[in-house]
């Protein structure tokens, strides 16, 4: 897997430029600026001839992101992979005290901005709703959606409140990474192999799962830390306009493709969850995953149906 756009000086900043940032060791980023004055930075991975797919990560994760989630996945040669930082993290500027997310205006932008055409959106975890809020308001701009373990509003609350009422409940599922920094501590090193046999014995039994024996690999802990290390853990994301997304409330408003890839297995939202939730919704496809979340080990699906997207009339 190539990253590509290599930056090597940083001009002045323009509002309708691209800005060319340092090389990073990791993976080359570009950014540009957007009309509230923000950065939005991202890294681009495959063929700049690629068909152009948007890879929106889960909270707590970064640009690198597909270092580790593509791990055992080479990336197809047909394939522009353009991996996001969100609001806050990495090289992307947080919004300011006051203000409110807009993800659909920030990725009209960019694709804009790089004049791609159409492209198909993948967001993983909480990233589903950014992908759906952008193709919902845009859908000329996208070929297909593909929602990569997603997590529906109230199903994991819910379900635990009804069976036991008085039982606190936990915090809410946040993705892999974010369970592996919690569980390591903000301070241990992710790149060594006795932080990662420590940490087995006290992470959850879903991040467990999803790990499985990838720490054991040199090149996935690096990938791993070098991601990590991308979150501020002092920024907080402002709150949105609603604690249940308007694709949730409206799924028929996503006027594209939808491909949902979820783990067999997975907790919180359950397969039988999303299965009940998109049955009969014209349009969406449901596709299981082995295992206990589709983020790890399916990609070689996902981005295959993500590129057969480009070639089916909507």
């Amino acid at each position: 897997m190539t990253a590509l756009h290599e930056a090597r000086l940083q001009p002045d900043v323009y509002d309708d430029d691209d800005i060319l940032l340092p090389l990073l060791e990791h993976a080359p980023h570009a950014a540009l600026r957007l009309p509230d004055g923000r950065i939005m930075a991202w890294a681009e991975y495959g063929s700049s001839r690629g068909l152009p797919c948007v890879l929106i990560p889960d909270t707590g994760s970064s640009r690198l992101a597909p270092g580790w989630l593509l791990h055992d996945s080479a990336l197809p040669s047909a394939i522009r992979l353009l991996a996001i930082d969100r609001p806050g993290i990495g090289a992307s500027d947080p919004i300011g005290f006051g203000g409110t997310e807009q993800p659909a205006e920030d990725l009209r932008r960019l694709v804009e901005t790089l004049a791609v055409g159409r492209v198909a959106v993948i967001g993983i975890g909480r990233g589903a709703d950014d992908a759906f809020a952008f193709a919902a308001r845009y859908p000329r701009l996208v070929s297909s959606v593909s929602a990569v373990s997603v997590r529906l509003p109230g199903t994991e609350r819910s379900r635990r409140s009804f069976r036991h009422p008085r039982r606190a409940t936990r915090q809410p599922w946040s993705g892999p990474l974010a369970c592996w920094v919690q569980t390591a501590g903000r301070d241990a090193d992710l790149t060594l192999e006795s932080t990662w046999r420590r940490m087995l014995d006290r992470l959850p039994q879903t991040a467990a799962e999803v790990l499985g024996d990838r720490w054991m690999e040199s090149d996935f802990r690096e990938a791993v830390a070098a991601d990590a290390a991308l979150i501020n853990p002092a920024w907080t994301a402002p709150a949105r306009d609603t604690d249940i997304p308007t694709w949730a409330l409206d799924p028929t408003a996503i006027g594209v493709p939808v491909e949902v890839w979820h783990g067999k297995h997975e907790s919180g939202t359950t397969l039988a969850a999303v299965e009940e939730f998109a049955g009969g919704l014209p349009g969406w496809t449901v596709r299981p995953a082995a295992g206990s979340s589709a983020v790890l080990g399916a990609w070689t699906d996902i981005l295959s149906v993500a590129t057969r997207s480009f070639f089916v009339a909507n």
